[in-house]
């Protein structure tokens, strides 16, 4: 019997597709944590990612279609992290993880855009419990495609090792999110804790090189990620260290001011104003020109009107049980019980939020305009 070669190399080529696919599906179940991204800039990516063994493991990375390059990350360990540096401002790349002998897909990122270049990012936060809900919120934040992603806190509901598997499946695994956009968030009071810090990589600029709390510069925003979990009063290392951040370069050109933390000093919900962060933290953010502050714990959406230049956002529908609402504030602009994130679009001298639920409807909006 005569084989047609191309029906040949059509079966076998099939095959091999096949057990490509198969190797593919046997690989992701050798990596705990997929890879998962933070800490951008114009030249660098950082990559986090835990196996489920100390095998050896490699890091593969290339422009879109360009030449592979590889290096190898030291250490036979479980919890693994590389910076990818000496790359092109707002350009993309793809890579993937090798773990001994299995390979994760081919994830692609693009690095941070240059300080005048128009970029979306979204805020949001409690992201704990209700998995469904959270999953619909991260597919709508997919969609939008941001430059990158703020999360206020409550990651999850208890720091155990089966709650963090299960936020970075839904991260990651369940909707791709993780893999392709920079995640920064601040520890919330559910997860307070050393193990925090062992699942999630933030930047490392406080005289404590610990990411605690932390800044960095986005385009032309400069960012401020602060801890109410741990003493801020004014005479605490984060206080001081406040001071000085709004003090340097990166604030002092930055167009616009973002600053986020757990614990809200405006909310009409179940927790309410906490007062310390508002007598405290609020007149410092205000009087350096800090534009928008986003907080958590009350899991509402709550937007106040400008507090002597500054807007407070409660964005707490991020997955956690929704709140009621239990008052009436004269300094509140709009609030809201449902799932939602904020997304946020910076071009020139205009700042755009919408808040958006996961079903795509817009139901808030605001405007910053610089003169």
């Amino acid at each position: 019997m005569k084989f047609n070669k191309t029906f040949i190399s059509s079966v076998f080529g099939g095959l091999f597709i096949s057990l490509v696919s198969i190797s593919a599906i046997v690989s992701a179940q050798n990596i705990r944590h997929q890879p998962h991204l933070s800490c951008v800039t114009q030249q660098s990516m950082t990559i986090a990612w835990t196996s489920t063994d100390s095998a050896e493991t490699k890091i593969l990375w290339r422009p879109v279609n360009g030449q592979w390059k590889s290096s190898a990350v030291p250490g036979k360990k479980i919890s693994h992290s590389f910076v990818i540096e000496g790359l092109m401002p707002s350009s993309s790349y793809q890579y993937r993880v090798i773990a001994g002998i299995d390979t994760t897909e081919q994830y692609s990122f693009m690095t941070a855009v240059k300080p005048n270049e128009p970029f979306s990012f979204v805020a949001y936060g409690d992201t704990r419990t209700n998995r469904d809900a959270h999953v619909s919120v991260l597919n709508a934040i997919g969609r939008q495609n941001p430059k990158l992603i703020l999360n206020t806190g409550d990651l999850v509901a208890k720091s155990l090792n089966e709650l963090w598997d299960e936020y970075f499946e839904d991260v990651c695994s369940k909707t791709g999110v993780g893999q392709k956009i920079p995640i920064y968030s601040s520890p919330g009071n559910h997860e307070k804790g050393a193990m925090y810090f062992e699942n999630v990589l933030m930047p490392h600029n406080n005289p404590a090189n610990s990411p605690a709390f932390y800044s960095f510069d986005y385009g032309s925003v400069h960012f401020i990620s602060l801890n109410s979990e741990i003493p801020y009063d004014s005479l605490s290392d984060q206080f001081l260290w406040l001071m000085n951040d709004l003090r340097s370069e990166g604030a002092k050109k930055a167009t616009f001011k973002v600053a986020y933390w757990h614990r809200p000093p405006y909310s009409s919900s179940v927790h309410g104003s906490d007062l310390k962060t508002r007598g405290v933290l609020c007149p410092v953010l205000e009087t350096h020109g800090v534009d928008i502050v986003f907080n958590g714990h009350d899991h509402v959406y709550e937007r106040t009107k400008a507090i002597n230049g500054t807007t407070y956002v409660v964005t707490g529908g991020g997955g956690a049980p929704l709140y009621d609402f239990k008052s009436e504030n004269e300094w509140t602009a709009y609030k809201e019980k449902n799932y939602h994130f904020c997304l946020l679009s910076v071009e020139g001298k205009r700042m755009k939020m919408l808040m958006i639920r996961p079903d795509g409807e817009v139901r808030d909006s605001l405007n910053i305009v610089k003169p």
